[in-house]
């Protein structure tokens, strides 16, 4: 793990679990196919190494941002932006969970603000690119009291502009939204780096970026990517903020 603002941050990869075949092995995504006890294992070995319980989403590519409160912590938000407040559950004298996204591609951005009491998960894909995940998160940690300009970013591998192609009208569509978006691939073909994109929102928002993976999903086989296999498991980021760890 690394230090995000008064947070820790970590991007997991394929490698140390136990699901076999086109997931080998720490599939941490419940959603793809997997067998559900090895991904159970997947993320227990995952919560264990941390030393918190992570909480997961039920991603849509939607531009919705849910806060995680206690109590709440045993299903999936329905959302592709997730806030845990530590302080809520210190107060309660509870464990502090961590907060998770699963990416094969898409970027998995991590933030925490300056002190380390607010942390969220968000997954920026194409479609929450455009819509406005990353605007939307980034104002919800500031409505929780993150001041502004100490927020601290970190962003995970994704697939890069170089290997992402798409249609013409697709990239026109994106890049009407998110100028920097835009790219061209190693082919020549119309293409979109999806980092870039994120990065040219942060800044817009003010927002601090710590860490910028130059790791590409499509490049490095030691990470998921759906665009290059197809069937596949899904790899994670992680923000784990100040509090309180499970007892015993």
């Amino acid at each position: 793990m690394f230090d995000l603002g008064g947070a820790q941050a970590v991007f997991t990869n394929r490698i140390g679990g136990g699901s076999a075949g086109a997931y080998a092995t720490l599939n941490l995504g419940d959603h793809v196919g997997d067998d559900p006890v090895a991904v159970a294992q997947n993320r227990k070995i995952v919560d264990e190494a941390i030393g918190r319980k992570v909480v997961w989403m039920h991603q849509t590519h939607s531009n919705r941002v849910a806060q995680v409160h206690p109590g709440y912590t045993d299903s999936p938000a329905d959302a592709d932006g997730i806030i845990i407040d530590t302080r809520e559950f210190a107060e309660l004298g509870l464990a502090t969970p961590a907060a998770g996204v699963m990416v094969a591609d898409c970027v998995p951005l991590l933030l925490a603000s300056d002190d380390g009491l607010l942390v969220a998960a968000v997954h920026a894909g194409r479609a929450g690119m455009v819509t406005g995940i990353v605007r939307e998160a980034v104002i919800a940690m500031r409505k929780l009291g993150a001041q502004n300009g100490k927020i601290h970013a970190a962003i995970g591998p994704a697939i890069c502009g170089a290997c992402y192609e798409v249609p013409e009208a697709m990239r026109t569509h994106v890049t009407g939204h998110v100028p920097a978006a835009w790219s061209r691939t190693r082919s020549g073909s119309p293409g979109l780096d999806l980092q870039a994109g994120v990065i040219s929102q942060l800044r817009t928002a003010g927002v601090r970026i710590t860490f910028a993976s130059k790791r590409c999903t499509f490049e490095d086989r030691n990470l998921y990517s759906y665009r290059r296999d197809g069937v596949t498991g899904r790899f994670a980021g992680i923000a784990v903020g100040k509090g309180q760890v499970p007892a015993g």
